[in-house]
Formats: structure tokens, C-alpha cells, sequence
């Protein structure tokens, strides 16, 4: 083997998961969170060596779920253009992504590649129609250090809010209680009277601010998530 390839082989891979709210309530927003995403991947694609490091997949939810962008190099990503639909269900949002990761954490290894942990943006507009959310996202994605159960390969999640999203709920998913002492997770939530299209694009921008600076940590030999610290038009909170 080659060291070139065995050096792409042995190679760190940051896996970003955007995971977007899709449903009818978004009718007049889509536009606005078409161009943001196609902008992060432009804003991405600048930086040559972070994008040969960071992977990105969207997925989006209303009353089911679906990954219209598996998980790929920015340079490899075709954006569809995403349109409106149902309800708000977040359950399906966390099986979709637990689903997802695993089938791509399962091919990463197999090409060599060793896998960072996942990192997850999730937008909302509007609060889960499905009481039983946070049930679904502990039951899949929850770990406990101490007993050692669960999921080890739990994501960072920042998430942002607006519109009718709250500040318990962006917090509750924000903040799971994995028993860390160094949660990395966090929310954001739109300030009252910010136009939604402005919002999105801000959010789009430290998105893509967060995932540059994670990829370029690869290069310290330290790598780590590197959280957005702040949204224009929202308040947020980090521990």
C-alpha cells in the first residue's frame, strides 16, 4: 500500500448532518432556505483542504423524513430544490438520522476512514406535533457514561429556532442529558420581530462558519466541534 493512500485511508472524516424543517408552515421560507444551504456549500468549498475533510448530508421532516443529501463531500453535494409540506414531527427527524449515520459510519470505516462524531444543525420553525420527541431522541441517540449504555456515537446538536419554536424545546434537543460535564451542544432562538429570510441566511453563514472551523481543527491533530457562538437576530445560550 502506498502511503499516500494509506494516509487518505487513516484519514479523519467530520460528518455535519443538517436537518431541516420542511413543513407547511415553511411555505414562504423555502426560497430563502434553498439559497442559504446553497451558500454554505459555496462558503465551504473555498477552503480546499476542509472540504477533502468534512462530509455533509441534509435532511428534512414534516410528517415523515427523508435524506435528500447523503452524506458527501461538499464538492460532491447536488442540492435539490426542497419544497413545503406537512406537519412538524421531530421523531421522524432522529430515526432518519440515526438510520442515516449508521449506514454511513458502517461504509466510512470500511474505506479506512475513522469517523468523527457526528455534528447536527437542526432548524425548526414550529414546535413537535409528536409528544413523545424527546423519548425518541434519548431511546436513539442517548448515552449514559456511567453505565455505559446506549449510544456511543451520540451527535453534537446545535439547534436553531424561530417563528412558534420555543426556547425549551431548541434547549431540550440542544442539551440532552448524557451525563457529560462538557456538553457541546447549542440553541438559538430567533429574537421577536426578525424577518425569517434574514434569519436563515445569518444561520446559514454560521453554519458555515462552524463547519470550517471544525474541518481546519483536523489539521491541529486535535480535532474538535467547533460550536457557532453567536446568530444575528437570535439569543442563545452555550454550556
Amino acid at each position: 500500500m502506498s502511503e499516500e493512500r494509506a494516509a487518505r485511508e487513516g484519514q479523519v472524516i467530520m460528518p455535519f448532518y443538517i436537518i431541516c424543517d420542511v413543513s407547511g408552515s415553511m411555505y414562504n421560507d423555502m426560497a430563502a432556505l434553498n439559497d442559504g444551504l446553497a451558500q454554505l456549500r459555496q462558503d465551504i468549498m473555498k477552503d480546499p483542504v476542509v472540504d477533502d475533510l468534512v462530509m455533509l448530508s441534509v435532511i428534512t421532516f414534516d410528517d415523515s423524513a427523508r435524506t435528500v443529501v447523503p452524506l458527501t463531500a461538499p464538492t460532491d453535494v447536488e442540492l435539490p430544490r426542497l419544497g413545503p409540506g406537512g406537519g412538524t414531527t421531530y421523531g421522524t427527524a432522529f430515526r432518519e438520522f440515526h438510520r442515516a449515520f449508521e449506514e454511513d459510519r458502517k461504509r466510512l470505516k470500511g474505506e479506512g476512514k475513522r469517523v468523527f462524531r457526528p455534528c447536527i444543525f437542526f432548524l425548526s420553525d414550529g414546535e413537535p406535533q409528536d409528544r413523545d420527541y424527546l423519548q425518541t431522541f434519548q431511546s436513539l441517540l442517548g448515552y449514559d457514561p456511567t453505565t455505559k449504555q446506549g449510544n456511543s456515537a451520540y451527535p453534537y446538536v446545535t439547534t436553531f429556532g424561530f417563528r412558534d419554536a420555543s426556547q425549551h424545546t431548541m434547549e431540550a434537543i440542544a442539551y440532552p442529558n448524557f451525563g457529560e460535564s462538557n456538553k457541546r451542544g447549542r440553541w438559538f432562538l430567533a429574537k421577536n420581530g426578525q424577518a425569517v429570510g434574514e434569519l436563515l441566511k445569518s444561520m446559514a453563514g454560521v453554519i458555515g462558519q462552524s463547519v470550517l472551523k471544525s474541518g481546519q481543527s483536523v489539521g491541529t491533530g486535535a480535532p474538535q466541534y467547533v460550536a457557532p457562538t453567536s446568530v444575528a437576530g437570535m439569543e442563545g445560550s452555550f454550556v
